[in-house]
């Protein structure tokens, strides 16, 4: 068995001593420039997973964390970023969640397969499948959630139910606003969308009591794709806070809707009168407010008026 023996040259030497000194070098200049790349971290949230107390869920304070229910929260960040100008919009932030079939009217959603229920600050509101469109604009934060509401509020609908926050002088964190603040907007579109809102809120006292107001309106002079069909609308909403203790916290508010508009997808008796000049042909039926007042009274309750007379159902 034979060993071979490498001679190398002194240029092969020189080489080698060369490559031993420059690498380590290039390694350590590499390492350096890495140290010194400066890293951009972006951080936000849209609060879809708030950590304040969500009372809507089962009426006393319990974050969407700590609750062991299928609820959804939408915040106003959420709302902004994503344009949300009606409730049939929110089924893309809420699953088990479904529009309305009521006229192209956004009233109120479908949850779980069965009409919803809406509730403003806790407060149940009326039924509405497609009367009129439920406002949101005002709202710092809508809670959806599905199945049956807490006893805490009274019968409800099996399916489950939304709630609205209205804008308040607190921030999410429970304390007032540091100053006065407010906001103002005018949205133009395509057939003739014209919306206009105004809101300002901050602190305040009322002797040595620390309290919060917070005040929206929001006025609507739209058209629509369909001809004689536009939608004037006025929402004008007030929200107040009061600390009256270190443990007792006083809200109050009030909100004005007036809605004038009408529900184009239910029109089955299409007539030229009604293209031309927006007649529509409903049948008999006839007002119940047969005395002209304005009002629904009590005797006029069921009041049917066929061929001139007057029939009460009893």
């Amino acid at each position: 068995m034979k060993n071979k023996t490498f001679k190398s040259s002194s240029v092969a030497t020189a080489v080698a001593i060369g490559l031993a000194v420059f690498l380590p070098s290039q390694v350590l200049a590499q390492e350096s420039e890495e140290e010194s790349v400066e890293r951009i971290q972006v951080t936000g949230s849209l609060g879809s997973l708030p950590g304040q107390d969500v009372e809507a869920v089962f009426g006393f304070g319990k974050s969407i964390l700590e609750t062991p229910r299928s609820a959804s929260t939408i915040s106003q960040e959420q709302l902004e970023r994503f344009s949300v100008s009606d409730i049939d919009e929110l089924v893309a932030f809420a699953p088990g969640t479904f529009t309305q079939s009521f006229f192209g009217v956004a009233g109120s959603l479908d949850v779980r397969g069965t009409p919803g229920e809406t509730y403003f600050r806790g407060v149940k509101r009326l039924d509405n499948p497609g009367n009129y469109p439920t406002p949101i604009g005002a709202s710092s934060r809508i809670d959806i959630v599905r199945g049956p509401a807490s006893p805490i509020y009274g019968p409800a609908k099996i399916g489950g139910y939304l709630n609205f926050n209205p804008k308040s002088a607190r921030a999410s964190g429970g304390q007032y606003l540091d100053k006065n603040e407010g906001a103002f907007s005018y949205t133009l579109g395509s057939w003739d969308k014209s919306i206009m809102t105004a809101e300002v809120g901050g602190p305040g006292k009322i002797g040595d009591k620390e309290m919060g107001f917070y005040l929206y309106g929001e006025v609507e002079n739209s058209g629509s794709y369909y001809d004689n069909t536009d939608t004037d609308q006025t929402v004008l909403q007030a929200s107040f806070n009061i600390d009256v203790t270190d443990n007792v916290l006083v809200e109050f508010g009030a909100m004005y809707h007036d809605y004038d508009g009408n529900q184009v997808a239910g029109w089955n008796r299409l007539t030229q009168d009604l293209v031309d000049n927006g007649t529509y042909v409903t049948g008999t039926a006839k007002p119940l407010d047969t005395s002209g007042d304005g009002l629904i009274s009590h005797d006029e309750y069921g009041a049917v008026n066929i061929g001139g007379e007057i029939i009460f159902n009893d």
